[in-house]
């Protein structure tokens, strides 16, 4: 297990006397008395490592009734650790603080022998290790302070970009949308070139169409910042879905495509933000007829569940959805791979900002599909959300039901 430089385990490297096998014991305590700091001295053979003197045992050893009359002069291999632990200098830090809480705790207060391969380079205490990390524990702060104040400053930019985009994008665009409007109506005369009139209307649709991607991107950068706040509003469901069907009825046709909606005139009010709310269906049946098969249909549906919930539902008879797909579909900017949607045009932003648009209302989203049988998209606004009145008369409708 190897690791960087700044964090191997020759960072606690302590230079300490080093005496041999047949240094006496005696010797060995005057040079423990010589540094008060001193708390191992490593014991080597022929250059390499043999085992630890360990202040405390040899001191309390000598110190003993008849200690000194019988360690003295023995050689202090007698009262050395024979089986110290020896670690590479190669190893990361992190291996050894395991090491030393599981499998050898008692080196932590003998001290530890480091080498690189079969040199000896010097010894490893507790103390060492202890300073190392708190070392390795500032860099790191500083490392992520640095990191956050990146993020900041980036976070910053973002939002001087998005701003800007705002700006610079929207006018021209809007200019654009707006004379390709008045050539559409033929304010100032008629076009005589059939080709300049597909040409205008391309420009047109294009200038819409950019023009929703730009208002999305903003719309999830608010919402990521925690700046969009839903309208509390009361809204129509009924003329909703019934607005949204016209108005992506033209889209479907050119397809085949028949959009169908089962929503009673009656069903419950609930309070949100319309504009979010229309731009949420919208989007699922957009992509609904996008990914639909011609001469198919869509079906939108609206219903109280035994919860007292609003459950709308959006099902095709397309291309359906894989279980791998159907997480990644809700993330911005992601695009199923296959042959039906790489020939669609899409940014990925609709399903995501569909969810989010729902999160903020405090709402659920969930796909469901099956490869080639279709999808079905099921919005769940919670109860708390229908309006009072209407949420009373739709708990006895469902009751006497």
């Amino acid at each position: 297990m190897y690791s960087s430089a700044e964090d191997r385990i020759e960072k606690l490297v302590i230079n300490v006397p080093v005496v041999t096998p047949e240094t006496t014991c005696d010797k060995v305590y005057r040079l423990f008395q010589q540094d008060e700091d001193l708390l191992a001295i490593a014991v080597l053979s022929d250059g390499k490592p043999v085992g630890i003197a360990h202040r405390v045992d040899l001191i309390l050893s000598l110190a003993d009734k008849f200690g000194n009359a019988l360690y003295a002069h023995k050689p202090v291999e007698t009262l050395m650790n024979k089986e110290p632990l020896i670690v590479d200098a190669s190893n990361s830090v992190d291996f050894l603080s395991n090491l030393l809480a599981y499998d050898a705790t008692n080196a932590l207060l003998k001290g530890f022998i480091i080498c690189r391969g079969d040199e000896y380079l010097g010894m490893g205490t507790a103390i060492s290790l202890l300073q190392t990390n708190i070392e390795r524990s500032r860099k790191k702060n500083e490392e992520l302070q640095q990191a956050k104040n990146v993020a900041i400053q980036a976070n910053k930019s973002k939002s001087v970009f998005l701003a800007n985009m705002n700006h610079e994008l929207r006018t021209p665009l809007n200019a654009i949308i707006g004379f390709t409007d008045m050539m559409q109506q033929e304010a100032y005369g008629a076009i005589p070139q059939e080709e300049y009139r597909e040409y205008i209307d391309i420009v047109n649709s294009s200038g819409h169409h950019l023009l929703s991607v730009i208002n999305m991107i903003l719309d999830m950068s608010k919402i990521e910042a925690g700046k969009m706040e839903p309208k509390n509003q009361e809204v129509d469901v009924y003329d909703l879905i019934q607005l949204v069907r016209r108005m992506m009825t033209s889209t479907a046709e050119k397809k085949n495509i028949t959009i169908k909606a089962e929503c009673a005139d009656d069903v419950p009010d609930i309070l949100g933000d319309m504009t979010l709310l229309r731009q949420v269906i919208l989007n699922l049946v957009s992509n609904a007829i996008k990914f639909s098969h011609d001469n198919s249909e869509v079906n939108m549906s609206v219903k109280i569940n035994e919860q007292g919930q609003m459950v709308i539902q959006v099902i095709d008879q397309g291309v359906g959805i894989s279980d791998k797909d159907r997480e990644n579909v809700l993330k911005p900017f992601f695009q199923v791979d296959g042959e039906l949607s790489r020939a669609q045009e899409g940014t990925g932003l609709g399903l995501s900002i569909v969810k989010a648009y729902l999160d903020i209302h405090g709402a659920t989203f969930d796909l469901n599909g099956e490869l080639g049988v279709g999808t079905t998209a099921t919005i769940t606004m919670p109860a708390s959300r229908i309006v009072e009145d209407d949420y009373d008369l739709a708990v006895k409708k469902q009751q006497a039901s």
